[in-house]
């Protein structure tokens, strides 16, 4: 693996462990309220979509090889 491709996965790997982190909490309070408000399901929302991102992100850089 290039050094290059070390950097994009370490700054993907940080990425989804952090968009992750944030949804897991964000689930765990889910489940313990008795109503979700709607900022809750936004934020989880936004954060998976971070994580899909940055899959999606390591996809093309991989293709592009």
């Amino acid at each position: 693996m290039s050094p290059r491709d070390r950097m994009v996965l370490q700054r993907v790997i940080d990425e989804l462990a952090n968009a992750l982190q944030v949804a897991v909490l964000i689930a765990e309070h889910l489940e313990l309220a008795s109503s979700a408000t709607a900022q809750d399901a936004i934020a989880l929302s936004r954060n998976l979509k971070r994580a899909t991102d940055a899959i999606q992100e390591l996809r093309a850089d991989r293709s592009g090889e």
